[in-house]
């Protein structure tokens, strides 16, 4: 309850506001200083208009500030402004001062109150479409004001200001079509974020082809925020040390991104399968691990899981005490008891659905009605009975006691790389012009990539000097390879074992493998060489220590 509460004022005791009923002001105080009878309204709608072009017209209490629509309003008073100019000088001034003069003083104090809140309400209702920068817009100029003008002065005025509105209307539609544009661009981007589809440089052109390319991830000390790279290998990362358990000096060293397009297309299809089976919340996947046999890993990269049942399919150790499917873990604890001494684990994207948890062994046992997978009674193991619900994402390269976490510095620059390379051909010009000696004797060397010379002039230039060159032939995915990829990939004993593997420059610091250089890592060769080896040890006359040679 207020403690002063205001006197009442006898509406008859107050002064008549100038606009009587018709007045459209919504400020409380103003009908407490101003009465608003019907008689003034009487008087005011009933009072004959006067001549548009009567330079006697009465000034508004307004001014210029008024901002009535009506145009009844301005037929009736003067409204004396400049309108591309409202301080400009003007001939209506001094009629605005003789009339402001000549009123009483609280309408004259009414008045500035009226340009004060005037000037509040413009502020506020200020909206977009008033806001163009487009002058040629605003060709509209008035030297004379609403109410001193002539019938067709006013309707000149009228349409400039509805071909005005048009104008604004056309240039805000345009403006929220663009608003949308962006919005669907930013929402297209989170999108793609968050379903784990950030693209990497030139994984676009591959996911339109059939290729399989491998990224290699390292750990970079700098936060290179909206970088592909460095989401892929922090998620790769995080998901390895968030649930490591009993390896706690285990560090992640490089990690590969695989894109296969096949397996990817496949995958999303599943998983829209499994959206309109099971509802959204059982679609989305989870990330585990799968430790196999390193020879195995490309393999399941390039085609994919074999499930039990499935041609080719052999079980490695028993037929799945929890069903027979393919097991995954999200403790990267469990899988590495499967792969005995290796250092590589795959870290797939799994489809589990709706899952059926065993309370004891079903060992052999099928899928479960009603369910889409299996899981252990301690709900570490993960049995999936689909190829297409999983998809290889990440192969995850690791060291057991490594000690302190050290950065290293891996990759060179395409300028560095081409004065490596413009030295080694000065050896390499320098090495073919020595005399044939026994330097070689005992080393079978294989090559991978581009060397000074074509392959046959460096099997030739090797010979010569005592050494064997193996002839392994590799195909673009391991079904034309006759001897070492064919090891690599199917379990073949018959090919030509190197002892020294030799890695261009240009190879070894490319983004992504080649089939050869993976192959040969697949096989547990993790040593390669650089070809200066070679011509340092003809030009000196003897075998150079080939440790000084190998690749940083």
């Amino acid at each position: 309850m207020s403690a002063h509460p205001a006197k009442k004022v006898k509406l008859e005791d107050l002064p008549l506001c100038p606009y009587g009923n018709n007045c459209y002001r919504k400020n409380p105080a103003h009908f407490k200083e101003y009465s608003h009878s019907d008689t003034a309204s009487s008087s005011t709608t009933t009072s004959e208009v006067k001549p548009t072009n009567n330079k006697t017209l009465p000034v508004c209490p307004f001014g210029a500030t008024c901002y009535r629509k009506n145009l009844l309003h301005f037929a009736e008073f003067s409204h004396p402004f400049n309108l591309l100019n409202p301080d400009a000088d003007s001939s209506d001034e001094e009629e605005e001062k003789t009339t402001e003069s000549t009123k009483p003083k609280e309408t004259i104090e009414c008045g500035k109150k009226r340009k004060a809140e005037s000037k509040e309400y413009n502020d506020e209702e200020e909206t977009e479409e008033y806001n163009s920068d487009d002058e040629s817009a605003y060709d509209v100029k008035l030297e004379k004001t609403f109410s001193k003008m002539n019938d067709d002065e006013k309707r000149l005025m009228i349409e400039r200001a509805f071909e005005l509105k048009e104008k604004l209307k056309e240039k805000l539609k345009k403006s929220r079509e663009e608003a949308e544009e962006r919005k669907k661009e930013v929402e297209q981007l989170q999108s793609k974020i968050t379903e784990g589809a950030l693209l990497m440089e030139g994984e676009e052109e591959v996911l339109k082809g059939t290729h399989v390319k491998y990224f290699e991830l390292f750990p970079e000390r700098s936060y290179k925020q909206g970088s592909a790279a460095e989401v892929h290998f922090r998620l790769a990362e995080s998901q390895f040390y968030r649930l490591l358990s009993g390896y706690a000096t285990a560090q992640v060293i490089k990690v590969e991104y695989v894109c296969n397009p096949i397996l990817i297309n496949k995958f999303n299809k599943a998983r829209e399968e499994l959206k309109e089976k099971r509802g959204v919340e059982y679609s989305y996947p989870v990330l585990a691990f799968h430790g196999t046999a390193i020879a195995n890993i490309q393999p399941i990269c390039e085609t994919g899981f074999k499930i039990p049942g499935q041609k080719g399919f052999q079980h490695a150790t028993d037929s799945g005490y929890y069903g027979r499917g393919t097991y995954f873990s999200e403790y990267p604890g469990y899988s590495m008891g499967y792969i005995k001494g290796s250092t590589k684990l795959l870290l797939c994207q799994v489809l589990q659905g709706k899952v059926y948890q065993c309370t004891q062994l079903i060992t052999g046992a099928g899928l479960q009605d009603g369910y889409d997978s299996h899981c252990s009674p301690c709900k570490k193991e993960l049995v999936i009975f689909r190829s297409d619900y999983i998809l290889p994402q990440y192969i995850v390269h690791y060291k057991l006691n490594a000690g302190e976490f050290k950065y290293t510095a891996h990759g060179i620059t395409k300028e560095l790389i081409k004065k490596k390379l413009t030295k080694i051909r000065k050896l390499y010009k320098k090495a073919v012009t020595k005399k044939d000696q026994a330097i070689f004797t005992g080393y079978k060397f294989a090559f991978i990539g581009q060397m000074a010379d074509t392959p046959l002039a460096i099997e030739t230039l090797v010979q010569r000097f005592g050494g064997h060159v193996c002839k392994n032939e590799y195909g673009s995915n391991g079904k034309k390879a006759s001897k070492k990829a064919a090891f690599a990939y199917y379990g073949f004993s018959n090919y030509d074992a190197p002892n020294v593997i030799i890695c261009s420059v240009a190879e070894m610091e490319a983004t992504t493998p080649s089939m050869e250089l993976q192959a040969y890592k697949n096989m547990g060769f993790q040593i390669f060489y650089r070809e200066d080896f070679l011509y340092d040890s003809i030009v000196e006359g003897v075998a150079k220590s080939i440790d000084d040679y190998v690749h940083d």
